[in-house]
Formats: structure tokens, C-alpha cells, sequence
């Protein structure tokens, strides 16, 4: 009776053992990726977390079809400007029931700002999911900030494995890597200076706010707020003799603040509106 208790008890220690490796593993990839399996050609020769990363890749599953993944930022088209703070987002889609991922920048070109549903890890050059942040009904989203390297750095590639997982453990998991390329803004840009010197009139504003802003290049972003912050109008324009119309706009009478964006400058103009 003592033999068959204590291979009983050897069982079951052995089965907790097990369990408790399973779970260690799952429970590691559930919250965060491991560092460098991005896919980033320059970190670990690419690797990505469904070849051989150590965290799904046991028994990697063979994309559906129907996984979409994607990076996506507020980066103008015209190129990021050195030094400058960007939103940006991994967005997966499809099969699965908790998602992952993990976000490097080509060299660690930049640096990488962690949200309520990210985290850092590997000295701050990857940016992953939290244990929070991992599950979703036919797929999720996770935002962060990147703030743009000094000038001169030239094109960034920012790479991502995202997977999507269907059970417990890593069996018929699937990682999906994406990636995207972004340029430098090649225009210096115009200066805080100038743009504080653009001639804004007439002031007092009757219907329209007129800006002599025709030695500028550059398009430039009007956001105009009443005294207590609230957005009233937002306009794009380039350079040149600008009309910013506001008889549609029915704008009660006070003062209010224009400000005006261009690449890496903004200023704001104070305006009586009549």
C-alpha cells in the first residue's frame, strides 16, 4: 500500500511539474513576447516568434488567410521630422481568441513609448503586448509612440510579428509578420520664428482671417479654439495668400486662438472675433 502511494504521489508531483512548465511557458508569451523576434533582419537574423523564438514555435499553425496585421501611424506622407513624437498602432485581425506582439525599430532607430496596453522590453527597443492587452473577439489593436531618431538617420523600418492564438498552449498558433518603411522629411521645414512672423489680419475678425504666408512651402495646419479649448474649425492649407472663411461657422463673439502647424513648428495667434 506505502509502493503504490508513494508512485501515486510521484505522478502527480511529476504532472505538476509539467503543468506547471506548460503554464510558465503560456503564461510567459501571454504576457509579452520575448525580446528580439521581430523579424528584423539586423536581431537574431531575423527570427520571428513562429521560427523558433522560443515562445510559439514548437508547432507553429499555418496561416487561414483570413489573419490581417498591420502598422499604422499619424507619420506624415512627407516624412518623419528628427525628434518628433508620433502615435502609432498594431492592429490585427481574424482567427484566434488572444492575439500578441512584438514591434522593433531597424536598428533601434529612435525611441519607443509604451502605452496603458504595451510594454518595453529589451532595454527599450521592443515594444509588446501586456497579459491585459491579449485577448479580443476576431482581433485587436494596441497603440504606442515613437519618437523619431536625429536627423540624418534617413529611412526606418519598424517590423512586427503578431500572432494569434487559439488555446492554451503554443500548438497551431500562428505568427503573421508585417512591417513598414517610413522616410525622413527631406525640407528643413519652416522655423517657430517664421511661422510666429506670418502677418495673421485683419483683428478684430469680421467673416474671414486672412494669412500672408506666400514665402512658405510647407502646408500648414489652422486649428482655431474658443477661450474655454474647444475645437471650432480645422483647416489644411499651403503657402501662399490664405482665406480662412468663418461665415458658415457661426462663432459667437470673443476671443479665440489660432494655431498655426507646420512641419516640427507650431504657434498661436490671439484673435477677437466679432
Amino acid at each position: 500500500m506505502k509502493k503504490k502511494f508513494t508512485i501515486a504521489l510521484s505522478l502527480l508531483l511529476m504532472t505538476g511539474m509539467v503543468y506547471d512548465y506548460n503554464m510558465r511557458t503560456v503564461q510567459s508569451s501571454s504576457s509579452g513576447a520575448p525580446n528580439g523576434y521581430t523579424g528584423d533582419p539586423a536581431v537574431n537574423n531575423g527570427a520571428t516568434c513562429g521560427s523558433g523564438g522560443g515562445c510559439h514555435g514548437s508547432q507553429p499553425g499555418t496561416p487561414s488567410g483570413n489573419e490581417s496585421s498591420m502598422i499604422t501611424s499619424n507619420i506624415p506622407q512627407a516624412g518623419y521630422v528628427a525628434g518628433q513624437t508620433y502615435d502609432m498602432t498594431v492592429s490585427v485581425s481574424g482567427g484566434g481568441n488572444k492575439f500578441g506582439f512584438s514591434l522593433s525599430a531597424q536598428g533601434n532607430a529612435g525611441s519607443l513609448i509604451a502605452s496603458s496596453s504595451t510594454q518595453l522590453n529589451g532595454s527599450g527597443n521592443f515594444v509588446t503586448h501586456t497579459f491585459s492587452s491579449n485577448t479580443g473577439s476576431g482581433g485587436r489593436s494596441w497603440n504606442f509612440q515613437w519618437t523619431a531618431p536625429t536627423a540624418g538617420t534617413g529611412d526606418v523600418t519598424f517590423y512586427a510579428t503578431t500572432l494569434y492564438a487559439f488555446n492554451g498552449g503554443d500548438g497551431g498558433d500562428v505568427a503573421v509578420p508585417v512591417s513598414i518603411t517610413v522616410s525622413e522629411a527631406t525640407g528643413v521645414g519652416i522655423s517657430e520664428a517664421a511661422l510666429e512672423a506670418l502677418s495673421v489680419y485683419p483683428n478684430p475678425v469680421i467673416d474671414e482671417i486672412h494669412v500672408a504666408a506666400k514665402d512658405v512651402d510647407e502646408e500648414i495646419l489652422f486649428t482655431l479654439y474658443s477661450m474655454d479649448g474647444k475645437k471650432v474649425l480645422e483647416e489644411k492649407h499651403d503657402g501662399g495668400d490664405i482665406t480662412i472663411d468663418l461665415s458658415s461657422k457661426s462663432l459667437t463673439t470673443g476671443v479665440y486662438f489660432l494655431q498655426m502647424e507646420a512641419v516640427g513648428s507650431s504657434t498661436i495667434k490671439k484673435l477677437l472675433v466679432k
